[in-house]
């Protein structure tokens, strides 16, 4: 009979929230323009789940549910996750944001359907569920993106080490 050995990409819970505590590397951060001279840093889809497929040893949505607000849809995820640690057990979190459904010139909110661009859920949609996807995992940590655009750095937070003896 053999014996079952298992790896872990963390040694136990505190190297996890650790890791969770890191800064995103500014290489995997992004800018976009929010018009006139603004714009937003901030982290794509595909470095979140690419990093999710690290720090959890697996993860899926299990539930998703869609709103329509005039001309905006609404998506929040339910996700379930497995840190990669010796013992850990499944965590769950959610997500949301939302997207405008794209409509002619000059229509009117409060008029939707009417203006709505033909297949404009197509594209919405799938760019409504990434995005709540996202937001759900940066409520985890810096690492996700936590504090991509906000006024504290990307790396702020407070000691996580254990220490013996250290009341609160």
């Amino acid at each position: 009979m053999s014996e079952k050995i298992e790896f872990y990409r963390y040694k136990d819970f505190e190297a996890y929230k650790l890791a969770l505590a890191k800064p995103p590397q500014e290489a995997w951060l992004k800018e976009r323009s929010l018009g006139g001279n603004r714009k937003s840093n901030y982290q794509p889809i595909e470095v979140i789940e690419a990093l999710a497929d690290l720090v959890f040893r697996e993860w899926h949505v299990v539930d998703e549910k869609y709103m329509n607000v005039l001309n905006e849809i609404v998506c929040t995820v339910k996700i379930n996750a497995l840190p990669d640690y010796p013992g850990a057990d499944f965590i769950t979190f959610t997500g949301s944001a939302s997207k405008d459904i794209q409509t002619d010139s000059g229509a009117l909110a409060w008029e939707f359907p009417k203006g709505k661009k033909a297949n404009a859920l197509q594209y919405c949609l799938p760019a409504v569920r990434s995005d709540a996807v996202g937001c759900a995992f940066e409520l985890l940590g810096n690492i996700f993106g936590r504090n991509v655009n906000r006024e504290a750095s990307n790396n702020f937070g407070f000691d996580l080490t254990y220490k013996k003896d250290a009341g609160v």
